[in-house]
């Protein structure tokens, strides 16, 4: 009998519209819903309500999200302390959402129920959405911008941002310098350490001066994760040497800072902290993997040393 009244409710609702799929209709039914309508197609549950006018077309709008296939499979969700924002009517996101999101005010909460046609149609997101699939995401519209109020949030952002950017960096460095320690204790390294993290132990001293900013020098290396795993290796009889002038930007940190320990003919090892290596980005290139906050570990050996004129 519920289930016989939540269709005659949906039919009143005017639910005949065929954007949506049998399986919305069945959704509402099931869970006795009845929600609301845009003339687009979209459908919407206000739970809460909020304060002022709608948003519109032009309104830049806060919000928190999550969204769901009908069975319940998430498939994204907003960051906790970063909503999510964009302009109603810009093409910034799916139709649906430009839709259904003209009928919250801010502080309201609720639900949009989007067709796929208004949302990711018939190619879907490889592997996340599958095509022709329609949509519920649970909306928290936080707030309500103008142009100016938008401007000033994107500055507060952005130094909000930074600031967490800065923490994660220090929390990084930290992990790093106890996975540097650990490795050198295991592998017998008698290591020293730089004021920037960079540690350094010489197998074989060389001669003349130590390397220094605008010297030419010549390497041979070995790179390897803290693992084992080698990921470069310039050791073999093939292999060229890398040169290049130090200071010039032309290798990472690590060894701009690293290599002015070394002389001509030295030999030993280098283990930077990620920052000053490639940070959190992840490099794939040919044969090169290298994960994302990696300490990467070098055997080096100075073939050639000149000082500039």
């Amino acid at each position: 009998m519920k289930w016989l009244l939540a269709a005659l409710i949906l039919s009143f609702i005017g639910f005949s519209n065929p954007i949506f799929s049998q399986d919305i209709k069945t959704y509402f039914e099931e869970n006795e819903l009845n929600p609301k309508s845009t003339d687009d197609g979209v459908f919407y549950l206000i739970e809460e309500k909020g304060k002022g006018a709608k948003a519109k077309v032009g309104d830049y709008v806060k919000i928190k999200y999550r969204g769901t296939l009908l069975d319940g499979t998430e498939f994204d969700v907003s960051e906790e302390d970063f909503p999510f924002v964009f302009r109603i009517g810009h093409r910034q996101v799916i139709r649906g959402w430009d839709i259904g999101l003209q009928e919250f005010q801010a502080g309201s909460k609720g639900k949009l129920f989007v067709p796929s046609k208004l949302g990711y149609g018939k190619s879907g997101i490889v592997d996340i959405i599958p095509a022709n699939t329609d949509l519920i995401y649970e909306i928290v519209l936080l707030d309500i911008m103008n142009s100016k109020q938008y401007n000033q949030y994107m500055k507060e952002l952005e130094v909000k941002e930074r600031q967490r950017f800065e923490e994660k960096k220090k929390e990084q460095f930290v992990a790093d310098k106890k996975i540097i320690q650990k490795y050198a204790a295991k592998n017998k390294l008698r290591t020293k350490r730089l004021p920037s993290g960079v540690s350094y132990v010489l197998t074989k001293k060389g001669k003349g001066s130590t390397a220094k900013t605008g010297d030419f020098i010549e390497v041979k290396y070995k790179g390897q994760l803290t693992d084992g795993t080698v990921f470069d290796d310039s050791f073999g009889k093939r292999a060229e040497p890398f040169e290049f002038v130090l200071g010039k930007g032309k290798a990472i940190q690590g060894w701009e800072e690293g290599l002015k320990k070394f002389k001509k003919g030295s030999e030993g090892w280098l283990l930077i902290p990620s920052a000053l290596a490639y940070g959190p980005r992840e490099i794939r290139e040919g044969k090169i993997n290298i994960p994302a906050n990696s300490v990467l570990i070098f055997k080096i050996k100075v073939v050639d040393l000149k000082s500039k004129q």
